[in-house]
């Protein structure tokens, strides 16, 4: 039997859906039992379960994750959705959702979100303008590490050449002794 082994409230649970599980638990409250009842199915047991328990993980996952929330380098996309999402599932809005955004930012987005002013009031806004300012110092840092990698793989001017073609004469006007 089950109940022995539940505890508090999951015993009050268990014991409501009894009757519609159990043929002999039907009996004992004096209501009709029916064998095809969903609950009497793993997926409707499951459903009723999860229903009554589950939300409450569901809640504590989300709000693990929001306090986890911290943006990775080059990632201000995520970050932003990221955010947006767990506040909706956790109902939080304003204030709230901005100092998150504040505390999960690189080093780099806080230096450039700082300069920025006014900031918008409304929080939906407030992200929005974070995203595009994390977008401008992603497009920044793309373009500095292409102008580095052009300035290591560029050819050598045409000045050096000239310079190792001079070189070259005077060494084999050298070696060839006198005329």
């Amino acid at each position: 039997m089950v109940i022995p082994l539940l505890q508090c409230r999951a015993t009050k649970w268990y014991q409501s859906i009894h009757p519609y599980v159990s043929g002999e638990g039907a009996h004992r409250e004096g209501i009709p039992f029916d064998p095809k009842n969903v609950v009497r199915t793993w997926e409707g047991f499951r459903h009723r379960l999860v229903s009554s328990f589950g939300a409450h993980s569901n809640r504590d996952h989300a709000l693990r994750e929001w306090n986890d929330l911290t943006m990775k380098s080059g990632n201000i996309d995520h970050f932003c959705d990221e955010l947006m999402r767990l506040a909706l599932e956790l109902g939080y809005s304003g204030n709230f959702v901005k100092d998150q955004a504040r505390v999960g930012m690189t080093t780099d987005l806080h230096n450039a979100w700082g300069l920025k002013s006014p900031l918008p009031d409304e929080y939906v806004e407030n992200i929005n303008l974070l995203c595009q300012t994390g977008h401008q110092l992603q497009d920044a840092a793309s373009i500095n590490r292409t102008v580095i990698r052009e300035k290591h793989h560029s050819k050598p001017e045409k000045s050096d050449d000239r310079q190792s073609a001079v070189k070259r004469d005077r060494k084999d006007r050298k070696d060839s002794g006198p005329r």
